[in-house]
């Protein structure tokens, strides 16, 4: 319930916050002044017409601006694009005048990034010794797309994955369940390097973030490599401190099977290599999106940047599914990188519009027969799906 009450928090400060109607800026040496109205003909276009919702003083206007009549309040101004100058359209008409191209395309991404993340699991499985047909990966990863879609937060298709494959290999359980959480923890650390590489070569415009991004992504490379080293292992005494917990036997099971690749560098490394394509994919969709609605000041580099940290802050549990969230980071990440909140915001809702599309098919898949009993479930049966956020 604090979660919900924190996203309809977020979800109203967005709103006040976001343009609702047309604005013409202007900005003076004073401060920046805006207009509320209307464009006329096509917003992206160099030179439009601008309708005041109440006419303004002409002498309060800057002399630039081509006043449409003689009179001492202009209702009308020809205007052309400058550094002073700039104007956007409300969030409604942004989504009326999207481009539908660009939509196509991002959801045909979409798609291919699930198509890669199955091929990651798909050799994850294999490799952790619970040989599984690809078709069979790639049902139960789009199973999994779909309960992030029904079960708020973007790990609860995670949970019902994991009891899925688990079943289908009883003699293998942990490792089948401990694969689902090395596939999501490999794509966690692509996006953590892209994004730390990008703001390297972005410079001085990501000062303030740069040092903990690195010092995070330092602790965890390194955590990573101190668990599966031999060396560091026999140092430490992993095994030992595992042998003195309660259910010791099944902590050994996790700790084989989360390390088993760890001996296995072609399939860890293969698995790298997917979720770069994946990735890219996504960062391919975030731009086709922005162009759609209009957005020129971001770049492919300022893309990655959105990405990498917008998609890590949407997995932090701090509302259903990153509702607001998301929406936030994206308008910020846009607004540090030259672009406008509202684009940010826009190719937000797109994005998650893309992937509720895309997941919505993966209910289809628990349709398909498997070969398991009649009568018996593909899900859990007793006990509710965590709240995993």
């Amino acid at each position: 319930m604090l979660k919900v009450v924190l996203a309809l928090a977020i979800v109203a400060l967005i709103a006040r916050n976001v343009p609702w109607v047309d604005e013409l800026r202007y900005k003076a040496a004073d401060g920046e002044r805006s207009f509320a109205g209307r464009i006329e003909g096509d917003w992206k276009a160099e030179r439009v017409q601008f309708v005041f919702d109440e006419p303004q003083e002409r002498a309060s206007l800057p002399g630039a601006w081509n006043a449409s009549a003689d009179a001492a309040r202009v209702a009308r101004v020809e205007i052309a694009r400058s550094a002073e100058t700039s104007w956007q359209p409300g969030l409604p008409r942004v989504f009326l005048e999207v481009d539908p191209r660009g939509l196509w395309l991002a959801l045909a991404l979409a798609a291919l990034g699930i198509l890669a993340t199955s091929l990651r699991w798909w050799r994850l499985l294999c490799a952790a010794g619970c040989p599984t047909s690809f078709f069979e990966a790639f049902r139960l990863t789009y199973i999994g797309f779909f309960f992030n879609i029904v079960v708020p937060g973007l790990t609860g298709g995670d949970v019902v994955k994991a009891v899925m494959v688990a079943r289908r290999h009883p003699e293998r359980k942990a490792a089948a369940a401990i694969s689902v959480l090395v596939d999501r923890l490999i794509g966690v650390l692509v996006l953590a390097l892209l994004g730390a590489l990008t703001i390297l070569a972005q410079g001085e415009r990501f000062a303030a973030v740069r040092t903990p991004v690195l010092v995070g992504l330092g602790f965890a490379v390194l955590g990573v490599l101190g668990y599966t080293n031999a060396t560091l292992r026999r140092v430490i005494g992993i095994e030992r401190w595992i042998d003195k917990l309660p259910m010791a036997g099944m902590f050994r099971q996790i700790d084989e099977a989360a390390t088993i690749y760890s001996r296995r560098p072609f399939e860890f490394a293969l698995a790298l290599l997917f979720s770069l394509f994946n990735q890219a994919c996504v960062i391919g969709a975030l731009s086709l999106l922005g162009a759609s609605f209009g957005e020129r000041a971001l770049g492919l580099m300022n893309y990655v940047v959105v990405a990498s940290i917008g998609n890590i802050a949407a997995a932090v549990p701090l509302t259903p599914g990153g509702v607001g969230v998301t929406e936030v980071v994206y308008g910020q990440l846009f607004e540090m990188q030259g672009g406008t909140l509202l684009f940010g915001i826009a190719t937000s809702l797109a994005w998650r519009v893309c992937m509720i599309s895309v997941g919505l098919l993966g209910g289809l898949f628990l349709l398909i027969p498997t070969g398991r009993g009649a009568g018996e479930s593909e899900l859990p049966r007793s006990n509710p799906t965590p709240d995993v956020g």
